[in-house]
């Protein structure tokens, strides 16, 4: 797969080789993001109910090639994901709140199809996949003091400090307790990349530019030896389940583009055996003689 990303930047910034008329722009980008977690633990953990928030993308970098009806990308971004939970007591009250962030710095190479493709506006259709490092990882909770259901598997480790009664057990008030942190999730992500792309010319060097996708993780976010322990019931606030990370982004950002014009080649013909060009004359025959013949 890296291989293979490889070869494709190096065509993306190969663009001599193409014979037809193209464009090319180089920008910088912020935006937004909103996580949904498929976290089978979570959804069946009566403690925790979804919660949806915005995080803030800072910054990201883009080039791009376009051609006639079709274009591709690659840029490097750094991206905030994860998604928050409040905490349930036994009543169904809120009572805290778990807050998972995770920060990647991404490469997302896109493949686009052009769906409106005007002078001044385009709108396509984009597909692709983006390889990630884990800069930082860490999921917290923050609660008052409330009664809990904790599955019966994990009362053995149970902290001296919570008190289990006959429906439930009583948690101390929480601040900031570290659930997981960066030791806790895998280091590299694959995202698969979908969505929409847009350009705005603002003159014949500028443009806007504007995206929205959705970023899918293929694998699950957190370290094999966590997903260990939590198996075995090893962790207080987690159940067996597979976890899977999806966001959606949101991006707005100025880019300078040039547009290269397609240069017609000139057909020449050489002299078997040769390296000069071969010219042919102006006439089929020879040309008239200009002076006479000397006796």
């Amino acid at each position: 797969m890296i291989r293979l990303l490889l070869i494709l930047m190096l065509l993306c910034f190969a663009p001599k080789g193409f014979s037809q008329t193209y464009t090319m722009s180089l920008g910088v980008f912020t935006g937004m993001t909103s996580t949904f977690s498929f976290n089978q633990g979570i959804d069946a953990d009566p403690r925790f109910k979804e919660r949806y928030d915005i995080k803030w993308a800072p910054l990201g970098l883009n080039y791009s090639l376009d051609f006639d009806g079709y274009g591709m990308s690659l840029g490097a971004e750094l991206i905030n994901t994860g998604q928050n939970h409040y905490v349930i007591n036994t009543s169904g009250g809120q009572v805290g709140i778990r807050r998972c962030n995770l920060q990647y710095i991404t490469i997302p190479l896109l493949f686009k199809v052009h769906l409106i493709d005007l002078s001044f506006f385009n709108v396509s259709v984009v597909g692709g996949a983006g390889l990630s490092y884990l800069v930082s990882g860490k999921e917290t909770l923050t609660m008052q003091a409330a009664k809990l259901k904790f599955p019966p598997e994990v009362y053995p480790i149970l902290p001296p400090t919570y008190d289990s009664v006959y429906d439930g057990v009583l948690v101390p008030e929480i601040n900031n307790l570290e659930l997981l942190g960066k030791k806790d999730f895998k280091s590299f992500q694959l995202f698969g990349i979908a969505g929409l792309h847009s350009d705005w010319n603002l003159s014949d060097e500028l443009r806007i530019t504007f995206d929205f996708l959705v970023n899918y993780g293929f694998f699950d976010p957190r370290s094999d030896r966590y997903i260990e322990q939590v198996n075995d019931y090893q962790t207080l606030y987690d159940l067996p389940g597979k976890r899977r990370d999806l966001f959606v982004q949101i991006n707005v950002g100025i880019a300078r583009f040039l547009e290269v014009e397609k240069k017609d080649k000139v057909k020449t013909k050489q002299h078997k055996g040769s390296s000069k060009k071969y010219e042919p004359k102006k006439y089929p025959w020879p040309k008239p003689r200009k002076s006479k013949p000397t006796e």
